[in-house]
């Protein structure tokens, strides 16, 4: 059994490049281009690891986070979080 993993990216060509690649490495890898399309999915499929960006259009990855670590449904989740920020302070 492949292991499901979730990208939400909202710029469409890194999300992609990144799903293409976890598919083509033996995931299970679905793409979501802001919070809304991963509530949807979370409701139907939990994964084993979300790749979550931070800068999203209509809900921050970092607020999103909060939300899914509060939550007994998906505090478990590991969540890795991508940025094109480059502060130390970002980074951290």
């Amino acid at each position: 059994m492949k292991a499901v993993l979730y990208c939400v990216e909202d710029d469409s060509g890194i999300r992609e490049l990144v799903v293409y690649t976890l598919n083509n490495m033996g995931f299970e890898a679905a793409g979501f281009s802001d919070a809304q399309e991963l509530y949807t999915a979370l409701s139907e499929k939990l994964p084993e690891l979300i790749l979550l960006d931070i800068m999203l259009p209509d809900e921050d990855g970092v607020e999103i986070l909060k939300k899914l670590k509060s939550s007994s449904l998906y505090s478990s989740i590991p969540v890795i979080m991508l940025t094109a920020k480059s502060t130390e302070y970002d980074k951290v």
